[in-house]
């Protein structure tokens, strides 16, 4: 772990000059916070922007300026590498979501209502789960293609994203799925499930992601 606490300071340093990249998050928190959006919808927005900016950036980065040797010359195993990588990536985005979250709870008090802590919470598992959707689908994809070629389809997670936040309403469109309508709201209806549901789902797509990425980088460093 300590290797790989390595790699994600590494990649800290690489990515120094583009983080204020982030800060065009601001403008958008801002404008869902001013609309009065929940904590849920504000942590689902810092989750895909940062999934976006990191993937992209990074990886950029990492094929622009020739990195993998670097990554040799520091005597990194591979499994240090990319599992440093999404330790990168999940320290900018609870970055983000606190981000997010501080602005919610601003906005909250501004309109005399105070923050409650499930909310947070229930806001935490979604993005989280949102976070972890995109994540877990590009940087495998990054890893096996570079970033040239995986950009093309980078834009899967995002589509896949969109069809999951897609399911809770998807029984009234769809006939055949009416039998889902009420685990979807009991689920639904009891928060601290959703979480837990959000929690755990996004952590084993993370690793299962990190498993696939350290096979396809193997594939692509042996040629």
């Amino acid at each position: 772990m300590g290797n790989s606490l390595k790699m994600a300071r590494l990649d800290f340093f690489v990515m120094k000059s583009q983080l204020f990249t982030f800060l065009s998050l601001a403008p958008i928190l801002l404008m869902f916070g001013l609309m009065g959006a929940s904590a849920a919808l504000m942590g689902i927005h810092a989750a895909w922007y940062t999934a976006l900016l990191v993937a992209c950036n990074i990886f950029a980065i990492q094929e622009k300026n020739g990195l993998d040797r670097l990554y040799g010359s520091v005597a990194l195993k591979l499994e240090d590498i990319v599992l440093g990588r999404y330790v990168f990536m999940l320290l900018l985005y609870f970055a983000s979501f606190i981000v997010a979250m501080a602005m919610h709870c601003g906005f909250a008090l501004y309109r005399s209502h105070a923050p409650a802590a499930i909310d947070i919470l229930l806001g935490l598992g979604i993005s989280f789960l949102a976070f972890s959707t995109i994540v877990s689908m590009q940087t495998p994809l990054y890893f096996k293609m570079g970033f040239i070629k995986g950009r093309a389809w980078s834009m899967l997670p995002f589509f896949a994203l969109m069809l999951m936040l897609l399911v809770p309403i998807a029984p009234h469109f769809v006939p055949a799925l009416s039998s889902w309508t009420d685990a979807i709201e009991r689920v639904q209806g009891n928060p601290p499930l959703l979480i837990c549901l959000g929690l755990s789902a996004g952590c084993a797509m993370l690793l299962a992601s990190y498993r696939l990425s350290v096979a396809a980088y193997r594939k692509r460093k042996r040629g």
